[in-house]
């Protein structure tokens, strides 16, 4: 598509201990499709980023960013292929999505609780530092991690309704 935007990461073929110079192999791929940059400019200030594993021959990881129109209807806006979840390949990830679709401040970041996505919005260089942007997590992750820890039969659901709360009255019930 005319207009998009990739970055493409490779890193060098060591042999024995030499780098070969003739090859390189995939890292780190990028991409932005400009619909996706104009759609987002009309959306609520949040993203929701996610890894997903890719199995099979390549087994490399697929991040994705998604937004939230006025009307609730999801929007992908942003994709990327790195090696595996770690804190370089979120930051790659990230800091690409600040320069390219997310450069105004308040921005809430919605992500599961996995360390290297902390890292990256924790980075001082990443541009996700609170009053630029804010992050929360995926209330289906803190509900699972509190279940392991307060076992009874109404638990979940309590948090999980109280998350959803708009008011306090419903917060409170």
């Amino acid at each position: 598509m005319p207009c998009s935007i990739t970055v493409l990461k490779t890193s060098p073929v060591r042999v024995g201990g030499q780098v070969d110079d003739s090859a390189t192999y995939f890292h780190w791929f990028f991409w932005i499709f400009p619909p996706c940059v104009e759609a987002f400019r009309h959306c609520k200030p949040l993203v929701s980023v996610y890894g997903t594993h890719q199995y099979g021959k390549y087994g490399s990881t697929l991040l994705v960013a998604i937004a939230q129109d006025g009307n609730s209807n999801i929007i992908p806006i942003v994709f990327a292929l790195v090696e595996g979840e770690n804190a370089e390949s979120w930051l790659f990830f990230l800091s690409h999505m600040r320069q390219h679709v997310t450069p105004q401040p308040g921005i809430l970041v919605i992500s599961d609780m996995h360390t290297g996505i902390k890292d990256a919005l924790e980075a001082p260089d990443g541009g996700w530092l609170p009053l630029t942007a804010y992050k929360a997590f995926y209330i289906r992750h803190v509900a699972a991690n509190f279940a392991l820890s307060f076992k009874g039969r109404y638990a979940r659901r309590w948090l999980v309704n109280a998350a959803y709360a708009r008011t306090d009255v419903e917060f409170y019930y």
